[in-house]
């Protein structure tokens, strides 16, 4: 929700719901719910990268200071062996928690931050890239699960571009074009296709083929998703992330609105 309203300048309109965030604070990290004591070390990686958007568009100490608080927590989930733990208290080291690790510390962090996302994507691509020059799910006691989801693309694209592996980044960035389209890419849940799009859309050698697929992706959404007594996308088989309206709604209007803007 806080992306959305980044994404159609509405953050005036927020109203308490940044504050609302701080009971969800646990230490230096924020727990899923507020009776929940274990931290996601992914979920942080975005709520930091989201806050240094909010400070970009209100000139906000408190978003950029929590940035930088969860910068901190989130490296305290760098595993010796390599890589960013998913959760507290687990061994599972995951893309979507390792590549918006890197980002966050690449666009707000120094010298000794970087050091650690050029550590974290190295390990990445040693350990997840696949045959086919994607990002797998994760891997856990030695053992990867393959699975391939446009969000961890997104996301590693993004920490190359900004470390300066600008053929990684490309490589990345094709094949997820062609892997994520037509039925695989309807199916995708819609907040991993706002993280996709918002970063290839930043990647100069994927910005058109990208802005074509978002075209095609939202006018399908007004076509055949749209339920007009709710305003929701929920038809039409389109993806879903858990089944629940708030979030997919979210990222639908992430979606629209970088629709506009390309």
């Amino acid at each position: 929700m806080l992306w959305a309203a980044c994404d159609v300048g509405a953050v005036g309109s927020l109203g308490g719901l940044p504050t609302l965030l701080e009971r969800y604070r646990r230490g230096g990290g924020y727990a899923p719910s507020w009776r929940a004591r274990r931290r996601y070390f992914d979920d942080d990686a975005w709520l930091g990268l989201v806050s240094l958007r909010l400070a970009e568009l209100t000139s906000g100490a408190a978003d950029r200071e929590r940035a930088a608080a969860l910068l901190r927590f989130v490296r305290s989930g760098e595993d010796p062996a390599g890589g960013v733990r998913w959760v507290e208290g687990r061994t599972t080291r995951n893309a979507c928690s390792t590549a918006p690790a890197a980002e966050l510390a690449l666009r707000t962090g120094g010298p000794d931050d970087h050091a650690f996302a050029g550590r974290a994507i190295a390990w990445l691509l040693a350990n997840l890239r696949t045959g086919d020059g994607l990002i797998a799910d994760r891997i856990d006691r030695g053992r990867i699960e393959p699975t391939v989801w446009s969000y961890n693309q997104g996301a590693t694209v993004s920490a190359l571009r900004l470390l300066g592996r600008s053929s990684d980044a490309v490589a990345i960035a094709a094949a997820s074009l062609e892997v994520f389209r037509g039925e695989r890419r309807w199916r995708e849940p819609p907040p991993f296709l706002a993280i996709w799009f918002r970063a290839l859309l930043e990647e100069p050698s994927a910005r058109a083929a990208a802005a074509v697929a978002l075209h095609e992706h939202t006018d399908r959404m007004a076509a055949e998703a749209l339920d007009p007594a709710t305003g929701a996308f929920t038809r039409g088989g389109i993806g879903t992330y858990d089944g629940r309206r708030t979030i997919d709604a979210a990222a639908a209007v992430q979606l629209l609105a970088m629709a506009a803007r390309t």
